[in-house]
């Protein structure tokens, strides 16, 4: 294999579009201007040729007058494909001026195996390769959880950007540029840890090491909630883990400690301040002395006259926030004076229909239905009703931003058996057919009574009466179209039209006694109505 197939090999996505940037000048920053454009035409090996080789391509583009042809100058590939999967990810760090030592400092802690590369605007791209494709769902989910210990705050900063592709409907996915541009003398070079430029043989080889399989990323542990940093800073603000875990600048030493404190006094009410001091002396240079004594007692004395929240504005935090994650904590953002913490999650569901969602509320799980769940007024409502305390008032935005990063995570089940429409329906349909008023003229049909045809062995029922019992007194929620396509799959069940009276067929169901009795569901009581007390959820 040449070193070409090599690399389109390894940088495979989405095979039918691809990105283009057409150079211009030099701006006063030293930064290469120009156009980026989506092409939505396959890309081909000449072009990446032509990339690494540092020469211009043709690119066909659509025009009112119909199509022309244009010289453009690298290329920039999606990495989601059109089954919505990818075997490679990247987090853009394009506002990322990281001492490299730092940076292989924190790759080496959170024990990621990811490959940084200069990108075209002089930031980084961090990429992660895999042994195979893997939903793109996934490695977004991946990537999120680790962003922001590089200070990366926003979604459109993970590669793939989408978790879905539909190129029936136009989606033509999000693209990122290809490292190795004028490969000989190139600027967009695998970094080494030394801090050089890593050659395109040398990336070939980081790549043979550092790529994963898909049962590795999944377990893939990415957050330093665990672990002796986890302890310290239990149900707080990841961003004063990552602080800690990673070092504190001397700039920021007394603002870092201030928040601390914040977190501290929540924690431990009573013995706050002393804990304020052990912090110090474990976290804040010189280690085992920390900040001097003067200047935490100045802190402490701030904190006792008024309790500030946490500022999450100032550059040293907003550099590594999380704020998805942090207004789950429970000693978190969320936290408001005057209101019990609270601490949200986590967040599971039955795969009942429709869906049934478990909130985690301080410990105990509230039952929401979907509408509650992304509706903040409802589930603090339903909160209330069902636990006796209500959950403080977050931002519309907050919420919802909990919910989804809680979703993302979120674990499901069975539901049981006898709680499925489908079990339901067969329940409904053999107290329908076996246990009302049967009648042995096929005429009766017609007054909405089942007909049994005890010679062949089959009962007839038509669909509107059922559908009127069902409806009536099961409260039967499905629309006719679903039911009927419950009914069809049924073991034992026929549909097609006969004769009840005068010439014109009508649509009957046909139950073959035999074969429906082998799989039917025997009702307990006459009666199937299910009081609240007896429903499952």
């Amino acid at each position: 294999m040449t070193d070409l197939e090599k690399f389109i090999q390894i940088f495979n996505g989405l095979e039918e579009r691809f990105g283009y940037h057409i150079a211009s000048y030099d701006n006063s920053e030293g930064k290469r201007s120009g156009l980026s454009k989506t092409s939505h035409y396959p890309h081909t090996k000449e072009m990446w040729q032509a990339h690494l080789e540092g020469k211009k391509f043709k690119v066909t583009i659509k025009t009112e007058q119909g199509s022309r042809t244009i010289q453009a100058d690298s290329l920039g590939i999606c990495p989601i494909n059109k089954d919505s999967k990818c075997q490679w990810g990247a987090i853009d760090l394009d506002n990322y001026k990281p001492n490299i030592k730092e940076l292989f400092k924190k790759l080496k802690t959170i024990n990621v195996p990811m490959i940084p590369f200069r990108s075209k605007s002089g930031g980084i791209h961090l990429y992660v390769f895999m042994t195979q494709y893997v939903p793109a769902l996934l490695m977004r989910e991946k990537l999120h959880e680790i962003k922001h210990i590089f200070g990366v705050e926003k979604p459109d900063k993970i590669f793939p950007i989408q978790k879905y592709l539909n190129l029936e409907k136009g989606s033509a996915g999000s693209w990122i540029n290809m490292p190795y541009y004028k490969e000989t003398i190139t600027e967009r070079y695998m970094i080494l840890e030394s801090g050089g430029k890593g050659t395109i043989q040398q990336f070939f080889e980081a790549y043979e090491k550092s790529k994963i399989a898909p049962d590795q990323l999944k377990k893939l542990k990415c957050t330093i909630d665990e672990g002796e940093i986890g302890d310290w800073f239990k149900d707080g603000p990841p961003c004063l883990q990552t602080l800690a875990k990673f070092g504190i600048e001397e700039q920021y030493r007394n603002d870092t400690l201030i928040d601390m404190s914040r977190y501290i006094k929540m924690r431990y009410p009573d013995s706050w301040e002393k804990k304020v001091h052990e912090y110090n002396t474990k976290f804040f240079e010189p280690i085992g002395t920390g900040l001097p004594y003067k200047e935490v007692t100045t802190v402490i004395g701030s904190r006792t006259k008024k309790d500030y929240q946490y500022r999450c504005s100032q550059d040293h935090i907003k550099s590594v926030c999380n704020k998805s994650q942090c207004i789950l904590r429970k000693f978190g953002v969320k936290s408001l004076k005057g209101v019990p913490n609270t601490a949200l999650g986590p967040l599971t569901y039955v795969k009942s229909t429709p869906l049934n969602w478990f909130l985690g509320f301080d410990g105990e799980e509230v039952r929401l239905t979907s509408k509650e769940l992304t509706n903040q007024q409802l589930a603090r409502e339903a909160a209330t009703e069902q636990t006796k305390r209500t959950p403080p008032r977050m931002k519309t935005t907050d919420w919802d931003s909990a919910i989804i990063e809680l979703q993302s995570k979120a674990t499901g089940e069975d539901a049981p058996e006898e709680s499925q429409p489908m079990y339901k329906l067969k329940l409904y349909l053999t107290e329908y057919c076996f246990n009302m008023r049967r009648s042995d003229d096929r005429k009766q049909l017609m007054l909405g009574k089942p007909f049994i045809d005890e010679k062949e062995g089959k009962i007839y029922f038509m669909f509107d009466p059922f559908f009127t019992f069902i409806q009536d007194s099961k409260k039967w929620k499905p629309f006719e179209s679903l039911t009927h396509e419950m009914l069809k799959k049924f073991k034992g069940i026929s549909h097609k039209k006969i004769h009840i009276t005068g010439n014109v067929k009508r649509n009957v169901y046909i139950v073959d006694i035999v074969v429906f009795e082998e799989d039917k569901v025997e009702p307990d009581t006459p009666d199937f109505t299910l009081s609240e007390e007896e429903l499952p959820f």
